[in-house]
């Protein structure tokens, strides 16, 4: 298939006269794992030149598509879109899909079952412990922030999916906004990439966008590889491929926690669809309860 470019920009009419911009990608790839339950699929897909590179990756599938029709080890032809919105993140999603044929998968192409959280804390349970590095490479532990509200989120800063790690982002800040004046209330975002993101680099990529906010804290687990391992299996966050330290190797999860004063587990929202209104609603009713609004 000829890797190319292909822009399409749709309009959609409303009352006021708003334009939405959707893109899409062609796509060629192989098919590692269906996960039915989340009508999503990771695939090991070809570089797209002037988009993306080329690596493993998870990715939405439209409602329309049967999923039993696809098995691991299918090379696909696909399409993804990515919808621009003028509030929020964008949303992605992939149609079209074309099988091209079939192949049994490498040992090197599959994953364990890191991705399980069949073993991860419930709610009502105990978060651990944990140490990791702020901007300027100084150790913390979360148990610093014991006492106040902790909304904790994962990414990494390689990733290149806008309905990801971007996402999260860009979810966060909406939410630091709204608290923002409430000391019983952290944000806390951690990379789970031990290897590349050191605190110079989320310092780099971060920094600027959220100097003006004292409620919001970028970790780096550089250097704790072990506490950022055990955090994940302990809150069910999938990830895998760091130590090749090629993000096109990377595998991960979507995952954020709401953890109360005591350091329990309150809420975990998985994967990338919750709304951030949906959450500050959550926050706000929590601190009411403790009488910290």
């Amino acid at each position: 298939m000829k890797k190319i470019l292909i822009p399409i920009l749709l309009i959609f009419m409303s009352c006021n006269n708003k334009t939405t911009e959707t893109t899409v990608y062609p796509f060629k790839g192989i098919l590692i794992d269906v996960i039915y339950s989340e009508h999503k699929m990771m695939i090991k897909h070809d570089a797209v030149p002037g988009f993306m590179m080329e690596m493993t990756m998870m990715f939405n599938i439209d409602p329309s598509i049967d999923m039993n029709k696809y098995t691991p080890g299918d090379s696909l032809n696909f399409n993804f879109y990515i919808l621009e919105q003028e509030e929020g993140p964008a949303k992605t999603w992939v149609n079209e899909l074309q099988i091209l044929g079939h192949r049994n998968l490498k040992d090197e192409e599959t994953y364990d079952d890191f991705f399980d959280d069949n073993n991860a804390i419930q709610l009502g349970e105990k978060l651990s412990n944990a140490t990791f590095l702020d901007f300027n490479g100084q150790e913390v532990e979360l148990s610093q922030w014991d006492g106040k509200f902790k909304y904790i989120s994962f990414i990494f800063s390689r990733c290149p999916m806008p309905n990801f790690c971007p996402a999260v982002i860009l979810k966060n800040q909406y939410l630091i906004n709204q608290f923002q004046n409430n000391e019983n209330v952290e944000f806390i975002i951690i990379s789970f990439d031990y290897k590349y993101d050191t605190p110079e680099v989320l310092k780099q990529s971060y920094g600027n966008i959220f100097d003006s906010y004292k409620n919001i804290h970028f970790l780096s687990s550089y250097n704790h590889k072990d506490d950022i391992i055990n955090m994940a299996e302990e809150v069910g966050l999938g990830f895998s491929g760091i130590d090749d330290g090629d993000p096109r190797e990377m595998y991960h999860t979507l995952k954020s926690l709401l953890i109360n004063p005591e350091g329990i587990l309150m809420s975990s929202y998985s994967g990338d669809s919750w709304l951030p209104k949906e959450v500050e609603l959550n926050i706000k009713n929590r601190l009411k309860a403790y009488g910290m609004d």
